[in-house]
């Protein structure tokens, strides 16, 4: 059953409470303390998808805290999906602080202190998620709240467009209850992974975790091996990690991740031009073919690596 809340229509000395129950029924108990020169409360949408509590909040400015004595009194354990639709917000949760855009969403843990300061008037949805119901340890939610996920990275952006339908159903009591036990199993699969690849991807990984990693790197450079434009920056980009933390990844291996690159190029070159059903393409078509822009370059480096030029490599491999 959709709830809705308002403070606009009550008497202003009613309203602080008010809103502060309505927020804590909603989301979870919560310190709100209004702007001094801003009306307090706001407008606010709730349902229940199975388990999990999912709104849309539209307010002023105002500043909400969930601090240690209201942890100690409070048995709510959810981790808390929080979508800035309009606006911004400071959040702070475990040492982190950051300010979440318009467009980007942050993941809350209810039992750890939390604060956040709206400085302006905002739009929120929301979904508060029991802990339960996720297959994830502590240890890497611990490293994923408190921190900003954009509307571009590849799971977050799937979670952030799900919490808004579903907040968008609340608001207009679209919800059916026959299909809210796979709504919800969407949800907490979608947040689990968000949590699992995120977190692991921050870990202090072990030496196996860190191979891990870079057998994915390697296998996403031989997909993308054709493509000219294929760098530390754009593997980066594509696992969610720095380029920093890219190259010493592939510290004390054989080659850098940019030596590797142009490795797998020359081998994959060699290849093709000992294959006889490519025998109709140029050396030229077979060195852009594998990502290499210069013809020139790739005869330099080919010569380096094998001892003799490309063509004469392809005269002797029958190619």
């Amino acid at each position: 059953m959709i709830k809705a809340f308002r403070t606009d229509v009550l008497p202003p000395d009613e309203r602080e409470e008010y809103w502060t129950d309505a927020v804590h029924q909603a989301v979870t108990r919560l310190d709100i303390r209004p702007h001094p020169d801003a009306p307090v409360g706001g407008a606010l949408w709730s349902v229940e998808v199975g388990s999990i509590h999912v709104g849309h909040v539209e307010a002023g400015p105002q500043r909400m805290a969930r601090t240690r004595g209201i942890i100690a009194n409070d048995a709510g354990n959810a981790l808390i999906v929080s979508l800035q639709e309009a606006g911004s917000s400071v959040v702070s949760q475990g040492g982190r602080e950051t300010l979440l855009a318009t467009g980007e969403l942050v993941l809350l843990d209810s039992r750890r202190p939390f604060l956040r300061i709206f400085p302006g008037s905002f739009r929120q949805n929301i979904a508060a998620v029991p802990l339960e119901l996720l297959d994830v340890p502590d240890s890497l939610l611990a490293r994923v709240t408190g921190r900003t996920y954009s509307p571009t990275h590849y799971i977050g952006g799937i979670l952030a467009s799900f919490v808004s339908r579903l907040a968008a159903a609340a608001e207009s009591s679209a919800c059916m209850s026959d299909t809210n036990q796979y709504l919800q199993r969407g949800l907490t699969d979608v947040l689990t992974a968000l949590v699992a690849h995120e977190g692991r991807l921050d870990a202090d990984v072990t030496p196996t975790a860190e191979e891990t990693l870079r057998q994915l790197v390697r296998d996403y450079v031989r997909t993308h091996l054709n493509r000219p434009e294929l760098s530390p920056v754009m593997i980066a980009a594509a696992h969610h990690m720095s380029v920093r933390y890219l190259h010493k990844l592939f510290q004390g291996e054989e080659m850098t991740i940019g030596r590797w690159i142009q490795h797998q190029r020359l081998e994959a070159s060699r290849e093709d031009l000992a294959r006889p059903d490519l025998a109709g393409l140029t050396v030229e078509a077979i060195a852009q073919r594998r990502g290499f822009a210069s013809p020139a370059h790739f005869s330099r480096i080919f010569r380096v690596a094998y001892g003799m030029s490309p063509v004469t490599w392809r005269r002797m491999a029958g190619g």
